[in-house]
């Protein structure tokens, strides 16, 4: 093994994730800014003051949505990198845990901006809606939500020169009413994002299952395979013992044998001896003088 190797990929690998992570970081500052600056919006009472507030948040979201989108694809590339690991590999899980935690910080990046965005409509709103309701005090409900989605409408500018307040005011009203439209477009594009981070990780689900279920597979196979050893070893062990108890027996028998040999055969030698003594004995003696 390339000990090496392995660890200028894994060297390499961090300083990426690193990357990215800094970048999620600068995101959640630019969110907290954007949202300041809306703030300053909502209580400016100088045009001028206001417009440079809103110059410098535009200025922001389009930064920090181009920011978004680039680490969404650098999160996306570490997970196209992580399918093509097998989990065997010893840097699997490192590479799956960076990656989702990659991916769950970015979500929640996005749905910090969502919320951020969403308050400023409604507040947004709710602004236009006073400054409506002090040019036309009897306005009802249904009238106010009519000038919210048009408020340009001729009624409204009618009353707005009756009381005597200059056109500036509706030129305020119109950028309003756009500034509303172009976050309204952000939380749109935010909510798309959100959705393809969702779904990296639907898409992820079925390779991991894959996966698992090869790698459970594998684990079966092992198992299997040292059951079968298992038994081989217990076989050869019987036999090997088998083996011993016809050798031990073997020898028994023979030690038998040879214990019966060893008795036998000087039984059979002493018998002989006496019966060679008798034949000589007679042969031997005199015989008697009657028979003379």
């Amino acid at each position: 093994m390339d000990y090496s190797s392995s660890s200028n990929e894994i060297g390499q690998f961090l300083d990426k994730t690193g990357a990215v992570e800094k970048n999620i970081d600068i995101i959640k500052a630019s969110i907290s800014r954007i949202q300041e600056l809306q703030t300053l919006i909502l209580g400016s009472t100088l045009i001028q003051k206001e417009e440079s507030y809103r110059q410098e948040r535009d200025g922001l979201i389009n930064y920090t949505r181009q920011l978004i989108i680039e680490n969404k694809d650098s999160i996306k590339q570490l997970e196209d990198e992580n399918a093509r690991l097998h989990i065997s590999d010893p840097n699997y899980e490192l590479h799956k845990l960076r990656h989702e935690f990659l991916r769950e910080k970015l979500a929640n990046a996005v749905s910090e901006y969502q919320d951020v965005a969403s308050a400023y409509i409604r507040q947004q709103e709710d602004r236009m809606a006073r400054q409506y309701k002090v040019v036309n005090p009897n306005a009802t409900q249904q009238e106010i939500n009519n000038y919210l989605s048009n408020p340009t409408q001729r009624a409204f500018q009618q009353a707005i020169l009756r009381t005597g307040e200059a056109h500036s005011v509706l030129d305020q009203v119109k950028k309003r009413h756009e500034d509303i439209k172009n976050i309204e477009q952000t939380i749109s594009e935010l909510a798309a994002l959100l959705k393809e981070l969702q779904l990296q990780v639907e898409e992820q689900d079925p390779t991991i299952g894959r996966i698992e279920e090869q790698a459970e597979k594998t684990v079966s196979k092992l198992e299997k395979a040292g059951d079968n050893l298992t038994m081989a070893r217990l076989s050869a062990m019987s036999t090997r013992k088998k083996k011993w108890i016809c050798l031990g027996i073997l020898l028994i028998i023979t030690a038998i044998l040879v214990i019966i040999i060893i008795v036998k055969v000087p039984k059979s030698n002493s018998s002989s001896s006496k019966s060679t003594e008798i034949r000589t004995t007679v042969t031997s003696s005199p015989l008697p003088t009657s028979a003379l």
